[in-house]
Parts: C-alpha cells; sequence; structure tokens
C-alpha cells in the first residue's frame, strides 16, 4: 500500500497542533502490523466526497484521527486531528472488542 502524503498538509497539521511524526508513526506502525486502526467509512452529504476516518493511538498513546482517501490499494491523507472526548469512549470501546 502506498501512502501519498501532502507537504503542504504537513505544514497546515504543525500550524493546527498536530505533530507530523505522530500522524506518520502512527500509519508506519499500522503497515508492519504493530498497531491497529479502526476504519469508518465517511461521506459528506453537501458534495458526496467519500472518505475514511482512522482512528488509532500514538506512539505516546494518545488517540489521533486520520482522514483519508482510499483508492484501490493507495491512501491519500487528508487531516489529521485530535478525536474529541465522545470519539475517544467510541475508540475504547472499539479496542476493548478488538484489542
Amino acid at each position: 500500500m502506498a501512502i501519498t502524503w501532502y507537504w503542504g498538509l504537513a505544514h497546515l497539521l504543525t500550524q493546527a497542533g498536530i505533530d507530523v511524526d505522530d500522524v506518520y508513526d502512527l500509519l508506519s506502525a499500522w503497515l508492519a502490523g504493530e498497531r491497529p486502526l479502526w476504519f469508518m467509512p465517511a461521506v459528506d452529504d453537501a458534495t458526496g466526497l467519500k472518505a475514511t476516518v482512522l482512528m488509532g493511538r500514538t506512539d505516546n498513546g494518545h488517540p489521533l484521527v486520520i482522514l483519508a482517501r482510499l483508492d484501490g490499494k493507495d491512501l491519500y491523507v487528508i487531516n489529521a486531528f485530535r478525536p474529541t472526548s465522545e470519539l475517544i469512549a467510541d475508540f475504547e470501546e472499539w479496542e476493548a472488542r478488538h484489542g
């Protein structure tokens, strides 16, 4: 699987307080089979844009959400952000079932 990384996005994530290394390390650990990711489909009703929400834990254990577009076996990173407390609770339930 190829992961396309737009370095302009990396700059924006840094401005928003997201450590770009956390995004890279989380995806790398998942690809190496070292860490699970929760996949959730997402569709923007207004635009019809289909994306996938990936959620996992960074190397330091903090939850992180990555928004990406899957195209065949390729992954295009669109955004990353810290989850809300509600989403963290849902993720922890998922972890309990799939951990």
